[in-house]
This record gives structure tokens, C-alpha cells and sequence, in this order.
């Protein structure tokens, strides 16, 4: 009984964890509640790249859709180009090269009265390649091995399971060496 209680208190405490997790994966899309809803992709990029902006604004009427781009340096009033769908807008922006890294909050105002809000994580050039370098060799998996070094591992083996063989027979034939 003692274990239940251990294994249901663990559990428990294990909810918290998950349903954190599983906000922090859709921190790319937001919406308001004014039921407007707006993303950003990608999520994290670097000063200087590019990211693109969507929002779908809560009505159909919606005309037109402008993002608030000053928090990250760029102009104030954005336009927002229409997308396939009534009232859908999306533009893809060039970051600027100077904007410093960090989290950013941008709000896009729909002309229905809505808005929605997204974040924009700017990592430094260094933090980026470091991570893209670490998903790139967890994707590649294990190092290849040369097939000579591995036969000269398999040989250097042998060698000394032979030689250890030999001296653990001489030993137990009573061979002694003569030193003295």
C-alpha cells in the first residue's frame, strides 16, 4: 500500500510537468480573447533571418490586418498581405541584424477590432549554431567506425587472449624461468 501511494503521489506530480511541456510547444501560435489567432514561424530564429507572421482574425469581414512591428525595430504599422482564406493575413518579414537577442511579444490588430499576440524568441548567432549542431548530431546517431580500426582492435584482441592463454599454460605446467 505504501508503494501506491508513492507511485500515485509521483504521478501526480508528474501532470504539472507534462501540461507544462505541452504549453511550451504551442508558444509559436497564440490566440486572443477576442478570438483572433496568430503565429509565428519560426518561433526562435536569429537577428537577421526571416520569420513569417500569420493571423486569422475573428471575423471574416476583416479587411485588412497590421502587425505592431516597433518591439522588434521595425516600423510601427506593418500591413499584413491578405492569405487564401477571408480573413487569414500573413506576411514574412526580414528581421533586423541589430535587434538584440531575447523574447519578443509582437501584436497584429485586425481591422475587425481584434488581436492576437505572438512570441518571437531571437537567439544569438553562436546559441543557434550550437543547437543546430547538437540536433544534427543526434540526428546523424552513433560515429561510423572505420572498418580498418576496428580489425586492428579485433587483432590487438586476439593477440592478447593468445599471449594470455600461453602464459596461463606455462604456468600451470610448472614452467619456471631460470633467473638466477
Amino acid at each position: 500500500m505504501h508503494r501506491t501511494f508513492l507511485l500515485a503521489l509521483a504521478g501526480a506530480a508528474l501532470v504539472p510537468a507534462a501540461l507544462a511541456a505541452a504549453a511550451g510547444a504551442q508558444a509559436a501560435t497564440a490566440s486572443s480573447p477576442s478570438g483572433s489567432t496568430a503565429s509565428v514561424a519560426p518561433a526562435t530564429t536569429t537577428p537577421g533571418g526571416t520569420a513569417t507572421f500569420s493571423v486569422s482574425c475573428a471575423s471574416l469581414d476583416a479587411a485588412t490586418a497590421t502587425l505592431l512591428g516597433q518591439p522588434l525595430g521595425l516600423p510601427a504599422l506593418i500591413p499584413m498581405d491578405a492569405a487564401a482564406s477571408e480573413g487569414d493575413f500573413v506576411i514574412t518579414l526580414k528581421l533586423p541584424a541589430r535587434a538584440r537577442p531575447g523574447r519578443y511579444q509582437l501584436r497584429i490588430v485586425c481591422s475587425d477590432g481584434t488581436s492576437a499576440t505572438v512570441r518571437l524568441q531571437l537567439e544569438s548567432a553562436r546559441a543557434a549554431a550550437a543547437a543546430a549542431a547538437s540536433r544534427a548530431s543526434a540526428a546523424a546517431g552513433p560515429a561510423p567506425v572505420s572498418t580498418a580500426l576496428a580489425a586492428g582492435g579485433v587483432a590487438l584482441m586476439t593477440v592478447g587472449i593468445v599471449s594470455g592463454g600461453i602464459a596461463l599454460a606455462r604456468l600451470r605446467s610448472g614452467y619456471r624461468s631460470r633467473a638466477g
